[in-house]
């Protein structure tokens, strides 16, 4: 006959009584990686909107008075139709920032009365929302780069040519 000391059924117990406690944490749903997904791409697009800042920015004094400046450079420059594609870009970047105002109004960090599975529905929910975002700014940033690429303009040189201007 087989028998079972004392040690050994207090070892049996805490070996099963682990296999359930693993269980079940594994099956519990953990949605704070997808909370530091969020969070970390919503950090890259504030990013890209101090980007779009330094945009609006340069496109802001070209239009003030910027245009003279290149028009020395190429005076066969169109500049009504430079003032039309300037305007356009600076919409484009616009927009980016109202769209990124109003989803930063309506993010919700409060989950109180809310199962994990709603709370990781959110979050993925919201990283779609930050990935259409980051779209947004990463194509009208580019688009502003080539145009300005195209004015022999560099795409960084907002301050430089504002306080250039303001002398």
């Amino acid at each position: 006959m087989f028998t079972i000391s004392k040690k050994g059924t207090a070892m049996a117990l805490l070996a099963v009584c682990s296999f359930i406690f693993i269980s079940a944490c594994k099956n519990k749903i953990d949605y704070t990686e997808a909370q530091k997904q969020v969070l970390t791409m919503h950090d890259k697009v504030m990013t890209d909107g101090g980007k779009a800042e330094d945009k609006e920015m340069q496109f802001n004094a070209l239009l003030k008075s910027g245009l003279n400046k290149v028009t020395v450079s190429q005076p066969a420059l169109d500049t009504a139709a430079v003032r039309v594609q300037i305007i356009s870009l600076n919409k484009e970047l616009s927009d980016a920032d109202d769209q990124m105002e109003s989803w930063m109004h309506t993010y919700n960090n409060d989950f109180k009365g809310k199962t994990d599975q709603e709370t990781l529905d959110y979050f993925i929910d919201q990283k779609a929302k930050v990935a259409k975002l980051d779209s947004l700014y990463q194509s009208a940033l580019k688009l502003s780069d080539d145009y300005l690429k195209q004015l022999n303009i560099k795409p960084t040189a907002a301050i430089a040519l504002d306080h250039k201007m303001k002398m």
